[in-house]
């Protein structure tokens, strides 16, 4: 009894759980039915904003990263290459000192026989090319870092298709913390800045002053405070030698010309700068000219730069000294060699730089240097002056066409002046 007993219960609690399991099978299948009608229905909303949005966009390409610049080693320093080609074709509507390297215009006296004699050149003789190179710490030098330049042109004469090579730089220099100390050639303290025109010769003897020589020069830098000294090789530049003796008159003095510069600069970067300058330099001669043997150059200077908002920029120099040939001033005249007197002169320059696009730049600039009259031989040189406008075009990231002109006069003592007007179309390729 009992054991049917039992088995009519187990049998009833079969039922209940079949009944329980086919109740939760059809649960599980009715949400599944709601689910996807719920998928069906955002699918076909998603299509309907694809449709009124459009095709989506292409993936974006990722941009390909700037190639390190080439580097090369040599022994424990590595090397940097850098310059461009450059040529130029130039048109004066009269003759200048030199037709691809001019410093003044030459005399259109009657006697002279040179009045509208016009040229045409054309040279790729200033292309450039350069390394820089950066060495190891020395160890015994307070662990300073060692590194320099070297850096060639072709405006050195030789034949047109077979123009010689000259350096421009070549120098090593020692860097330890704020100060540099600098061994070789490279530009004059005095007169950083130079005027955007006249490549050739940087409006040297025209008002510019400054050219490049071997020296010995200390740099210190400590926030917007610059000091610079050199003592560099008097007669680098000019060559003098009034005795003719095959001694340059510089080197005949035993002492190096001396040059300093204080300089200041805003703390935003290019919004301003200024410096004060100033030089001496000594030569001396075997023999007696005009009653004197020994001969001082000596001179001081500003430089200024100011930008005039984002797209303009004011620069120029101002100068005025003594014997200065040597320093490219007195529009290369030093010495009076007939009265012993060393020649007073005074000039500079102001430019002004303008964008007018971001391709293009256009600077308009004048320059002189104004020697004193009375200290000027017979047919000397007494005024050099230049209102110029030059435009550059950038083409491409290294490819430039610039085309400047210059209205270039040159005033002498006894002598009908000079004047040129200087046409030059040019083209570069930097690398």
């Amino acid at each position: 009894m009992r054991r049917r007993v039992w088995m009519i219960f187990l049998s009833m609690l079969s039922a209940a759980s079949v009944a329980a399991d086919d109740a939760e099978v059809a649960a599980l299948r009715d949400r599944v039915a709601a689910l996807e009608a719920q998928n069906t229905a955002m699918r076909a909303e998603l299509d309907a904003l694809k449709a009124r949005l459009g095709p989506a966009p292409p993936p974006p390409v990722a941009a390909p990263s700037a190639p390190a610049p080439p580097l090369a080693r040599a022994g424990d320093s590595s090397l940097a290459f850098y310059g461009f080609v450059r040529v130029d074709a130039i048109y004066d509507d009269s003759r200048p000192s030199s037709f691809q390297a001019p410093l003044f215009i030459l005399s259109e006296d009657s006697s002279t026989g040179l009045r509208n004699k016009e040229n045409l050149t054309l040279h790729p003789r200033l292309t450039r090319f350069g390394m820089n190179y950066n060495g190891p710490r020395v160890a015994r030098l307070s662990n300073a870092e060692i590194s320099g330049r070297i850096e060639i042109d072709f405006q050195n004469g030789g034949r047109e298709s077979r123009a010689i090579s000259r350096f421009r730089h070549a120098y090593l220099q020692l860097v330890r913390d704020r100060s540099t100390f600098l061994l070789g050639q490279t530009s004059d303290v005095i007169s950083p800045l130079f005027p955007n025109a006249n490549a050739d010769t940087l409006m040297w003897n025209a008002g510019n002053l400054g050219d490049r020589r071997p020296q010995v020069r200390y740099r210190y830098k400590s926030g917007p405070l610059t000091f610079e000294s050199a003592a560099g090789l008097t007669g680098a530049v000019d060559d003098l030698d009034l005795d003719a003796d095959g001694v340059r008159d510089g080197e005949a003095s035993a002492l190096p010309n001396l040059q300093a510069r204080v300089g200041f600069d805003s703390r935003e970067k290019d919004r301003w700068s200024v410096g004060l300058w100033g030089m001496r330099g000594w030569q001396e001669t075997s023999r007696t000219l005009g009653g004197e043997r020994t001969f001082v150059s000596s001179g001081i200077g500003a430089d200024y730069r100011l930008a005039l908002g984002k797209r303009a920029r004011l620069q120029g120099e101002a100068w005025s000294g003594t014997g200065l040939s040597d320093f490219r001033g007195g529009i290369g005249q030093s010495i009076n060699t007939g009265t012993g007197d060393t020649i007073s002169s005074r000039g500079g320059w102001l430019e002004l730089g303008v964008d007018p696009t971001s391709w293009s730049t256009l600077y308009l600039g004048y320059t002189v240097d104004d020697p004193d009259d009375s200290d000027v031989p017979a047919n000397g040189r007494t005024k050099n002056d230049a209102w110029y406008v030059a435009n550059r075009f950038r083409v491409g990231a290294p490819f430039q066409i610039g085309i400047e002109y210059l209205r270039w006069k040159t005033r002498y003592r006894g002598l009908a002046l000079g004047l040129d007007n200087r046409f030059d179309l040019y083209a570069i390729y930097n690398f």
